[in-house]
């Protein structure tokens, strides 16, 4: 039976509509263990002149009634991700990362900084190595909503502007544990220069309808000047820049552009989750078995194409 074009293309739109909502579900279930709580911080860096720095704290909490109360912190030792967020693409606007990593046991801080329209990348990139470094104070004050739950272990993660801020954060910094970039804007001073210092096992994630920070200019870059031993670029067929999070106004600004219409942020996150999940939880969790389904994924996943200094489990001493 002939089908006319846009008969198939609803076709094969529903199909990835349903596998993305599958894939989703799957990840959610199969690791959410917990619920997510949240607190609006702010903290004073003495010195930057006592500038304050604010962000939205996400934990883990009981899912269901039985020791603990439902919503009620539960006490462990989880790594913390500090997230710093896109140009005019507000912190709080990124629950797709939120429900991916806190249910799975991550502490998720998101910077709410730099929300203007002017702001400054260095200064940004400044917030996100002060939150970085104070993070684990806030495990260790009886005042704090996190205390008792920080572990010292600890990821940055950031998207566009956020993701150029990221390098300059971690640039000839030991204290950070691995880097995730999605879709990264070359900041100014250049992140692609300051990458060259970063020795973090770094994982940059793209998008092939990127028209806002594109690949060959941005993304590639960044990977390539990295100096960490483990590094992964990955870019998603159909992936936009917006759909890392779940900013209307962002998403709005693409088709103002032009940039070519890709997946959701339903579908986008459904890829993330693939990989973000198994490269923190080998990375910060010593989940061996993890960096074995990345690479796994990686090899067989047909929705992404990538580059990769070597698989992770490489990095595995010889006994």
């Amino acid at each position: 039976m002939a089908v006319n074009e846009s008969n198939r293309l609803k076709m094969l739109s529903l199909k990835r509509n349903l596998i993305a909502a599958a894939t989703l579900l799957f990840c959610m279930s199969a690791s959410g263990q917990y619920g997510v709580g949240n607190a609006s911080m702010m903290l004073n860096d003495l010195e930057r002149g006592n500038r304050k720095v604010t962000f939205e704290a996400y934990y883990p909490v009981s899912l269901s009634e039985g020791e603990l109360s439902e919503g009620e912190k539960v006490i462990g030792k989880y790594p913390v991700v500090c997230f710093a967020h896109g140009y005019q693409h507000p912190g709080d606007g990124y629950g797709n990362l939120t429900g991916i990593l806190v249910p799975r046991g991550y502490i998720l801080l998101s910077l709410t900084t730099s929300e203007g329209p002017f702001p400054s990348h260095r200064r940004y990139a400044d917030d996100l190595r002060f939150l970085a470094d104070a993070a684990a104070s806030l495990g260790n004050d009886s005042l704090s909503p996190l205390f008792g739950m920080v572990d010292t272990l600890l990821c940055l993660l950031g998207h566009s502007m956020g993701g150029g801020a990221m390098f300059h954060a971690a640039a000839d910094n030991s204290t950070i544990d691995v880097l995730i970039a999605l879709t990264p804007y070359d900041t100014r001073p250049s992140a692609i220069d300051a990458a060259a210092t970063v020795k973090a096992p770094t994982l940059v994630i793209s998008g092939t309808n990127d028209c806002i920070t594109p690949a060959e200019k941005h993304h590639l870059p960044l990977y390539e000047n990295s100096s960490a031993f483990d590094k992964t670029f990955i870019q998603i067929k159909g992936g936009t820049h917006c759909s890392m999070g779940e900013s209307r106004k962002c998403i709005k600004a693409e088709k103002l552009v032009g940039c070519e219409p890709g997946l959701t942020s339903a579908e986008q996150t459904a890829v993330l989750a693939g990989y973000i999940v198994p490269w923190l939880d080998f990375f910060l969790k010593g989940a061996i078995d993890q960096g074995c389904v990345f690479n796994t994924t990686l090899i067989a996943d047909e929705a992404v194409t990538w580059l990769q200094s070597r698989p992770l489990a490489s990095n595995i001493p010889a006994p």
